[in-house]
């Protein structure tokens, strides 16, 4: 039977830990919370009975792909059916539906031009019902990338936020250049063959352990250890949760898509990314150059960001905003039916 109580603050701190770390051993986490191995572990469960995957995902900048946004405005009754259909594909990943259920937001890596012009310019005109369609590039990822929302609820203290970080952490990722040398090209992590077994196996299940995941990839579990320190380390791969916010008490989610002065991009960026009610911000392609996601309680705590926020930023010229009323695909993979 599935454990329906409400998430206590314990159950957020154990969140907030396995944001940070989606592998760490339970043993590392207990000490820090102040309870036993035995209470993590009993925690643990009860959250993966309601909702709760720790995933493993690629991060598309440091594999050198692209990350876009796409848009769709359907007919009603056809809206659901064509998210499904998205949600099966293996280069989907974040999809909801939007404003009454008539429009459709996606995000979608590709590593090609190719790829750029099948998706874009061949796959999804085509499909049935679908009334218009608009892509936005990501440009620049302030929040979200990896998702640190859980993170921002406040549960840990200064200090065991601190002893909870993971042995190594990715390299951040470089400042924004001067105009002068945008020429510069980040390096990229290139993958083998073996990588992304490994990485698919990841995406199934973030917590495995190194004998399942031998068993999955064919590789000898020193090789896995050696292959998953390397990709976290670089970045390619980031180990997150996904658990439904609704759980947590925040029912109300929505897509802003912003028009900021282009010389206030940076700044708006930063500025909204340490907002605790952002789930993600980034700059993007098209008439609407930073989008953002906010999670809040209820219409009441979006109305209050909103006029509060929002409103006090001059450099946003104009904000459309579009709730979420049902999330189809959040980190979790999802293959063929």
């Amino acid at each position: 039977m599935t454990d329906t109580s409400t998430p206590d603050r314990l159950d957020h701190q154990l969140l907030h830990a396995l944001q940070l770390d989606g592998r760490a051993q339970f043993r590392r986490i207990a000490p820090v919370l102040e309870v036993s191995e035995h209470t993590v572990a009993r925690r643990y469960r009860r959250l993966r009975g309601t909702g709760l995957h720790i995933v493993g995902e690629p991060d598309a900048e440091r594999l050198g792909r692209t990350r876009w946004l796409r848009r769709l405005r359907c007919v009603p009754d056809a809206a659901l059916s064509i998210a499904e259909a998205l949600a099966r594909r293996p280069d989907t990943g974040y999809i909801s539906l939007a404003s009454g259920g008539t429009e459709l937001h996606c995000t979608i890596h590709t590593g090609s031009a190719k790829e750029d012009e099948e998706v874009l310019l061949r796959v999804l005109p085509r499909t049935p019902r679908v009334t218009s369609f608009d892509a936005h590039c990501f440009l620049r990822t302030f929040c979200g990338n990896p998702p640190r929302w859980y993170t921002k609820l406040g549960a840990l203290t200064a200090e065991q936020h601190a002893a909870l970080l993971p042995p190594y952490t990715p390299e951040p990722a470089p400042p924004v250049p001067p105009l002068a040398a945008l020429g510069t090209v980040q390096q990229t992590v290139e993958l083998d063959a073996a990588d992304h077994m490994l990485v698919d196996a990841l995406a199934r299940d973030g917590r495995a352990g190194l004998p399942e995941l031998a068993a999955e990839t064919g590789l000898s579990p020193s090789s896995v250890r050696r292959r998953l320190e390397r990709l976290r380390e670089t970045g390619a791969i980031r180990v997150n949760v996904d658990f439904p916010p609704s759980r947590l008490g925040y029912r109300k989610r929505a897509m802003l898509w912003l028009r900021v002065a282009p010389g206030a991009l940076q700044r708006v960026g930063e500025t909204l990314s340490a907002h605790p009610q952002t789930d993600l911000v980034a700059a993007t392609t098209g008439p609407s150059n930073l989008v953002a996601t906010v999670i809040c309680r209820n219409a009441t705590e979006l109305y209050l960001y909103l006029n509060h926020h929002i409103g006090a930023l001059p450099d946003i010229q104009s904000v459309e905003t579009a709730p979420v009323i049902r999330e189809v695909k959040r980190l979790t993979p999802r293959g063929p039916a």
